[in-house]
């Protein structure tokens, strides 16, 4: 519901932000598995709860003009969104001089954004500049995270993810804080004897994982089994080898949403369905 509001109403002038407080590994599992296209954002410490006055969840809250206009559940607010929008400004919310540097951005192109924001940041007003000065802060904020996941990953064996994550702001004359001596890294990884296995395990471990979000734990497991075999010898070989006995000791293979018999709260496969796969 809260998809098709924000895809109808945001060249209207309509904001869609879904808040929650749970970790964000979970958020960016659910936005995958729901296929939310809006904004989430991450507040734990609840003070948007009480602005809105939350009594169950979910609750949405429709606001004009920072001031709260409605509160309930998401299936009851069309009609409080469309009062809302008959006073709303038609266009998006950000500043048009700035979307190359947001679809620059969401296309993966972290340093073209940042250029392109350089740009044309002279050329705007001062309502316009302060918004591209929040964007370059937002910008800068993500290449950060990346540096420290990436730095994180590299840490526990998986090379793949690091490459995946830093590749967007890696490259020559990188504005991003701390670019050189992540690419650094980068390369001393390289001489790791076992690199390419690390790689070219760590993709296909990557692909299992995005099986397993989708609920195909067979398919999962059969990918981290090959990923077993790419990555032999190296650490994503273990990885892998845990992610899948991990799905196997929860009879997840062969799970089926439709079945009466399967478990829907464990994702286990009632015994009919349930593929016995060996590693």
């Amino acid at each position: 519901m809260l998809n098709s509001e924000w895809e109808d109403g945001m060249e209207k002038g309509l904001v869609v932000i879904s808040v929650t407080d749970e970790k964000e590994e979970l958020v960016d599992q659910y936005m995958k598995e729901m296929n939310v296209t809006h904004p989430v954002v991450i507040l734990p410490d609840g003070a948007l709860e009480k602005v809105i006055g939350v009594s169950g969840f979910p609750t949405s809250g429709v606001f004009f003009d920072n001031e709260l206009q409605w509160s309930g559940h998401p299936s009851s607010a069309h009609s409080a969104v469309e009062k809302a929008m008959k006073g709303a400004t038609k266009g998006g919310p950000y500043p048009k001089k700035l979307s190359k540097a947001f679809k620059l951005m969401d296309d993966g192109r972290a340093i073209d954004a940042m250029a392109e924001l350089e740009k044309v940041t002279p050329k705007l007003d001062e309502k316009d500049a302060a918004w591209a000065g929040r964007y370059k802060a937002y910008l800068m904020d993500q290449g950060a995270k990346a540096f420290a996941k990436a730095s994180e990953s590299i840490d526990a064996g998986f090379y793949y993810r690091a490459t995946q994550l830093v590749d967007p702001y890696l490259g020559a004359d990188s504005p991003y804080d701390g670019a050189a001596e992540m690419e650094q890294r980068m390369l001393m990884l390289q001489e790791d004897k076992n690199y390419k296995k690390e790689i070219n395990g760590g993709k296909l471990y990557a692909e299992a994982k995005e099986l397993e979000g989708a609920k195909e734990y067979l398919e999962a497991v059969k990918t981290y089994r090959s990923a077993m075999k790419k990555g032999k010898g190296a650490k994503i070989e273990m990885h892998a080898y845990d992610a899948a006995r991990a799905l196997i000791e929860a009879r997840k293979p062969g799970f089926k949403s439709s079945c009466e018999r399967c478990d829907y709260k464990s994702q286990a496969a009632c015994s009919k369905h349930y593929e016995e796969v060996k590693l």
